[in-house]
């Protein structure tokens, strides 16, 4: 393990960990359905936009939750979230948009 307290967020336990609450959401605007269980590819473009706007905003709420001084002071944070989004994506879908092909 490292030697500061938080985990990085390419660690895979805590990704999978995030992706699993993620998953597990509710959406209100489809009746309750969880995230996890849609189809993105067969899925209306307006349903699409809108789940990738919510997993924008929890995987940046968690990054930013977690960043240290370090992290902020520059731009490669906008990085990381994309990157984190992608490794979300792939977690909970089985891939990634072609907008979001920043894993490794």
């Amino acid at each position: 393990m490292r030697s500061y307290d938080k985990p990085y967020l390419s660690e895979k336990k805590y990704i999978k960990n995030q992706v699993e609450t993620l998953s597990g959401e509710r959406l209100a605007f489809l009746g309750g359905d969880r995230l996890g269980d849609l189809d993105i590819l067969g899925e209306d473009p307006q349903v699409c936009r809108k789940v990738r706007r919510i997993l924008e905003k929890r995987v940046c709420q968690r990054f930013w939750k977690n960043a240290s001084p370090g992290k902020r002071a520059d731009n490669r944070a906008r990085f990381e979230t994309r990157h984190q989004l992608s490794n979300h994506y792939r977690n909970i879908y089985g891939l990634v948009p072609e907008e979001y092909r920043l894993s490794a």
